[in-house]
């Protein structure tokens, strides 16, 4: 179900004026494409997707079809030069027919965020390009096996000499693998150019790529999973902002709204508008079953907590935007906001509808399921909220 706008707190039309802010007509008239979109196709086959654990492949074309996945990318490249502001609008939006589908979009912005921002000259003229027309769609691989959050030891190295480098090592939690025909690997540099963290671009479908999908409890569509590399060779040229920059481009890609609460939001306007439509069509029975007054409590609190979330999304996301040295601190705190109240509210609305809130195909287990993984997803909540204290003091 893709939840219409009548469902949805009057506070989400500020959060879309925020991520508007700067784009001229041409951005709303696409937003309407987009919303064709995920009506049409994204929604359609959301359940199916969950279901089958398997790709959106259908909603990524249709989305390929309108140009999104270039969003962020410069008209000169061939994307839609709408801004990364824009690009979090149009994930919040496709969350709201398909968490799954517009996880993997996320990430893909994420790594266009990375090439914008940081590639040099060949990097952008060979990669922007097909990456806004879809064909090259993007993933990220950071975390590693182990008990440590710290992307200060990582094991995956680069090595070899400048001609002639390879990669090798494991990635865990890597999102969107089916999918992704270039993933920005986290390595551990250690060439005759330098020494450290640093990003490099790897051909998703070489042979010494290797991938495990996991049976995901929510967002089973988005094909997460551990990435094996065995010496897959990488020219010096996929090296992406430098030997041992990878902190930095890290803590760049913070400093934007782009992270898993835009999931979270759409998760959670979907929820609320299913549940309304139940309660709705269980008073209108022809044995009417109204609302007891726990469950209005219940629905007028969650109402309450996603107007907030919003109004919270709509200044984190102007401050983003207005003052990039805070950045850091307001994406962290727009994570946790976020995801925190999906995962409260769509708890909650399960007790709304009653045990239908329990069958499929009433979405609402769906979509608990799916935005506890959001509460899960990097940056965690705890790491967050350490960034916001330490922001603090």
């Amino acid at each position: 179900m893709y939840t219409s706008e009548s469902h949805l707190p009057a506070t989400r039309e500020d959060f879309v004026l925020a991520c508007l802010e700067g784009s001229g007509e041409n951005a709303r008239r696409w937003l309407e494409a987009l919303d064709g979109v995920c009506s049409e196709t994204v929604a359609r086959h959301a359940a199916s997707v969950d279901q089958e654990r398997r790709s959106p492949a259908e909603s990524l074309k249709a989305l390929r079809d309108i140009g999104a996945f270039g969003v962020q990318i410069p008209v000169s490249h061939g994307g839609l030069g709408l801004g990364n502001a824009m690009a979090a609008l149009a994930v919040e939006r496709t969350a709201r027919a398909c968490a799954s589908t517009a996880a993997i979009l996320m990430f893909h912005y994420q790594v266009v965020h990375r090439t914008v921002r940081y590639g040099d000259e060949l990097q952008q003229k060979r990669d922007l390009p097909a990456m806004a027309a879809g064909e090259r769609i993007a993933a990220s691989a950071w975390t590693e096996p182990g008990p440590s959050k710290s992307k200060s030891d990582v094991k995956t190295s680069l090595e070899g000499r400048a001609d002639a480098l390879f990669v090798e090592g494991t990635k865990t939690y890597c999102t969107g693998l089916d999918s992704a025909s270039v993933i920005d690997v986290l390595v551990n540099a250690a060439t005759d150019d330098g020494h450290g963290p640093t990003f490099v671009r790897v051909d998703a479908d070489h042979p010494g790529v290797g991938r495990e999908i996991y049976p995901m409890l929510g967002l089973r569509g988005t094909s997460t999973g551990t990435v094996t590399l065995s010496r897959v060779p990488v020219s010096p040229s996929a090296v992406i902002g430098g030997v041992g920059e990878a902190r930095q481009l890290m803590r760049a890609n913070h400093e934007t709204p782009l992270n898993p609460a835009l999931l979270a939001l759409g998760i959670a306007s979907s929820a609320l508008g299913r549940a309304l439509q139940v309660v709705r069509e269980q008073a209108a029975e022809p044995a009417p079953v109204l609302l007891s007054e726990s469950r209005a409590h219940r629905l007028a609190a969650t109402t309450v907590a996603l107007e907030s979330v919003y109004a919270y999304a709509a200044r984190l996301v102007r401050g983003i935007e207005a003052a990039p040295h805070d950045a850091y601190a307001a994406s962290s705190k727009l994570k946790v906001a976020a995801t925190t109240v999906a995962e409260d509210l769509t708890r909650s609305l399960t007790h709304v509808v009653g045990s239908r809130g329990f069958l499929v195909e009433y979405e609402l287990e769906r979509h608990l399921r799916d935005a506890q993984a959001t509460a899960l997803m990097g940056p965690g909540n705890e790491l967050c909220l350490r960034r916001i204290a330490d922001d603090l003091v």
